[in-house]
């Protein structure tokens, strides 16, 4: 230990007189490790991490595989009386709950949110062992009536945040969707729900799901799956076991509900494929991670772009040490004729890198707070709240920055310990220049290292320009609207108690007063916003088209007000829009998208026929087609064109929120005062919610693509300035210790322009070595990534010209430098030196 901390007195004392040495190594080293801190946050809380819960391993997610005879609400979701029946009956689980994600509106006093929740069963606390931090959690007779059990737990960071932790309200009421529940606990610190980044603020029954209105119309109804099922596996139980244990239950249900009145008049093709399904059961210690399925793969793109910048200042310091070495090969040879060991004198060099690398993890701690925050930036606006993305150091971080501190001092500390603590002593000692300089070898091994840091920038530079060229490419699609001074926001009248002829009555005043507001030209409102990833779909029957056996005839659904088209900028190509006369009691309607029109009626109107919603081959075709608008881009901008049917507000369903859209002659941000006024004069008690302009919901859409062409752009100039300064530093080194030569070559005759080329062909021979490098390592990285990009091929010929173009440039202008120095020497100073 005192022969450490010798090492460790030292090797400051040593930083203390190279403070230009010292400074580069750490921020090299603190951009490296803080970058890759920073995403391995992201990625340990997104995509790593279990929830913390009692025993994680052993909780699984069910999901129904295979052709279902009905409708779907949500990613791995089961029917709930298919979950009551699993529960009863199965042999391979301890406990079963199911749950349901849900946003509402919240209100405690005079105060009123919009806050994400959910719908959970009396035993979803005790299968996952959460404690309660006041008050006390659901149990199984909680739910065990519908309707009956008005209660509600609070998520422990809701309570902090806008109840500022007052104990006191345990027994206080709260109401949600207008529905009065009392506060019963309070859930333990930690634990936010089953969907890791978002956080659950308030826990209902699912038993309350009518009285809330929330899922589907009727909770028993076994065609609509829409609750997500967890089961705990009993001791000894594996997943394949459960798995296989599970199926004959599952079939026996399904044999039982293929007999169900539903499935009466379904054809042949319907039922067998219902028959078929099968009952998947995957770990579920992660929860129902939504944005783990979106941000994923960006996530791990972006884990390996920034270990290539690790890689780069790992090189980059490698190369620092090795000139450094250099310059103390005298110190080193006479600690080794005063009889040092050489082991002894790797530790005292290894000592030095790994107190670089922790001091540089500890400063890129910081920076990858500062990182985090910037990245959680990256995400669309969360209406419910704050993203459960905590950008604060934790032990996992600190861990992950510590180790990765080591790990990297080893690295690049190791090769220039062993080669520096193997000099030449006889000639060292003689303080010859080349021995004090440095051999050939570390000549060598520091080219060997720039190279490969040319490599691994051209890798990043090539990368970013096809990231940046297909978010460009995503940028210039037509949706098929018109996103310019257009603004939107949300309301939801019927989650606060509005009945359905109120709710039409307010979405026909609400259009009317918006579009009378001074530089509005027109507004209107619909039931699915556009470019948000949601969707609603349903199978329709169209009278006179017989569809193929197994084809699929679910056009996406949309619920529109008669300003709805105008408003975004549609066109209406046939027949009419909708108009006010299209309302309850009136003949109903439909207006379908060009797509519709062409894969249904080919060359023939699509005006006049009539069309069924619902599965059933004997469902009445009762609903006109009067208009056909143009094809636009609905969950988002990747998406292909779907076909879409679009229903009056007068005449759908009674969807509770309501995407209302405002086009404006000015800039849309300065009407936001004046649209907030005019739905707070119909109901002033009505929140206006996420209200952004339409360009701003395109930039949200696209958040994954700006966050990898952003950062991988970001990363790319920087592990190229990295490389830069590494091939700088190499070649004065070279021209440093070639110093003798070049005066000799000059004094013979040698002119400027021949010295110039002595210095620039080491700079092309590196350059060179360094594109042949990178060149195959990036046809293989477009492969991988290739699912990251839109209308881009994977080896993008102007992106890779780009990359080394611009690399080229810098990379001569860097070796130029060293080299104009060079060929200004005066010979008869360097030899009178030498």
């Amino acid at each position: 230990m005192a022969i450490f901390a010798s090492d460790v007195r030292y090797a400051l004392r040593s930083f203390r007189k190279a403070p230009v040495f010292t400074a580069a190594a750490l921020v090299s080293l603190a951009l490296g490790i803080g970058a890759n801190t920073a995403i391995f946050s992201l990625v340990d809380q997104l995509i790593l991490r279990a929830l913390p819960v009692q025993d994680a391993e052993r909780i699984v997610l069910l999901e129904g595989r295979g052709r279902h005879y009905g409708g779907s609400t949500g990613m791995n979701s089961l029917s709930y009386p298919m979950y009551q029946d699993i529960r009863d009956r199965n042999q391979v689980f301890g406990q079963m709950m199911c749950r349901y994600r849900f946003t509402a509106t919240v209100g405690i006093a005079s105060d009123a949110t919009v806050a994400i929740g959910e719908l959970v069963s009396g035993n979803y606390f005790p299968l996952l062992g959460v404690r309660a931090a006041r008050g006390r959690l659901f149990t199984a007779d909680d739910d065990r009536y519908i309707g009956e059990h008005p209660l509600a737990v609070l998520g422990y960071a809701f309570w902090q945040s806008r109840l500022a932790a007052d104990p006191g309200v345990i027994g206080q009421e709260i109401r949600v969707n207008n529905v009065p529940l009392t506060i019963v606990g309070i859930a333990q610190s930690g634990f936010d729900g089953m969907e890791p980044g978002l956080s659950t603020q308030v826990f209902v029954p699912v038993a309350m799901a009518p009285a809330l209105r929330l899922g589907p119309g009727s909770m028993f109804d076994r065609r609509q799956r829409w609750v997500n099922v967890y089961g705990r596996l009993e001791p000894g139980m594996t997943v394949e076991k459960a798995r296989a244990g599970l199926q004959p239950l599952f079939h026996q249900i399904l044999d039982a509900e293929v007999m169900d009145p539903a499935f009466r008049d379904a054809t042949a093709y319907d039922k067998s494929g219902f028959l078929r399904m099968w009952l998947d059961v995957r770990p579920g210690a992660q929860g129902n991670a939504v944005l783990r399925r979106q941000y994923e793969k960006p996530l791990w793109v972006l884990m390996g772009v920034v270990g290539l910048v690790l890689m780069i200042a790992c090189a980059n310091v490698a190369g620092l040490l090795t000139a450094r070495a250099a310059a103390r090969q005298k110190e080193i040879a006479i600690r080794l004729a005063m009889g040092s060991s050489r082991a002894r004198t790797v530790r005292q060099l290894l000592t030095e890198s790994l107190l670089l690398s922790v001091a540089g993890g500890i400063a890129g701690i910081g920076l990858a707070v500062a990182m985090v925050k910037a990245l959680v930036g990256f995400l669309p606006g969360n209406i419910g709240g704050r993203y459960a993305i905590r950008d604060a150091p934790d032990l996992r971080m600190l861990g992950f920055a510590l180790l990765l501190g080591l790990a990297t001092g080893m690295v690049f500390g190791l090769v220039p310990a062993l080669q520096s603590a193997n000099p030449n002593i006889a000639s060292t000692l003689k303080d010859l220049a080349g021995g004090v300089m440095g051999g050939r070898s570390q000549v060598r091994i520091r080219k060997a290292l720039v190279t490969a840091q040319v490599a691994l920038s051209l890798l990043l530079l090539i990368g970013a320009g096809l990231f940046l060229r297909s978010l460009s490419n995503l940028r210039l699609l037509n949706p098929g609207f018109r996103a310019e001074n257009l603004v939107q926001f949300q309301v939801s009248p019927a989650a606060i108690g509005y009945s359905a002829a109120r709710l039409h009555d307010f979405q026909e005043k609400l259009e009317e007063r918006l579009q009378r507001i001074p530089g509005v030209s027109a507004a209107g409102l619909a039931g699915i916003a556009m470019l948000t990833g949601n969707h609603w779909d349903n199978n329709v029957l169209i009278e006179g088209y017989q569809p193929k056996t197994g084809e699929d005839v679910d056009p996406n659904f949309n619920i529109v007000s008669p300003g709805y088209f105008a408003a975004m900028g549609m066109r209406v190509l046939a027949g009419r829009p909708f108009a006010v006369r299209d309302r309850m009691g009136a003949p109903r309607v439909a207006i379908v998208n060009a797509s519709f029109a062409s894969r249904h009626f080919g060359d023939h109107p699509a005006l006049g026929h009539r069309i069924g919603i619902g599965i059933d081959p004997n469902t009445p075709a009762d609903i006109e087609i009067v208009g056909v608008v143009n094809d636009v881009r609905y969950s988002g901008l990747r998406e292909e064109i779907p076909r879409e049917v679009y229903l009056p507000t007068g005449q759908g369903e009674n969807i509770s929120t309501r995407f209302v859209y405002v086009r404006t002659e000015r800039n849309p941000e300065q009407a936001f005062g004046a649209i907030r006024a005019a739905v707070h004069e119909l109901d002033a008690g009505l929140p206006v919610l996420g209200m952004k302009t339409v360009s701003r919901q395109v930039d949200d859409s696209l958040a994954t693509e700006r966050m990898i062409s952003t950062l991988s752009a970001a990363f790319g100039g920087l592990a190229t300035v990295l490389a830069i300064i590494g091939l700088y530093g190499v070649m004065a080194y070279m021209v440093a210790r070639r110093a003798r030569e070049i005066g000799i070559r000059m004094a013979l005759g040698a002119v400027k322009g021949n010295v110039l080329w002595i210095v620039m062909r080491e700079v092309v021979v590196v350059l060179g070595a360094g594109i042949a490098l990178g060149l195959p390592a990036a046809y293989y990285l477009g492969k991988l990534v290739s699912t990251e990009l839109y209308g881009i091929d994977p080896l993008d010929m102007p992106s890779v010209a780009s990359a080394i173009a611009l690399l080229a440039a810098v990379a001569l202008l860097a070796g130029y430098i060293p080299a104009r120095r060079a060929a200004a020497y005066d010979p008869s100073r360097v030899l009178r030196y030498e």
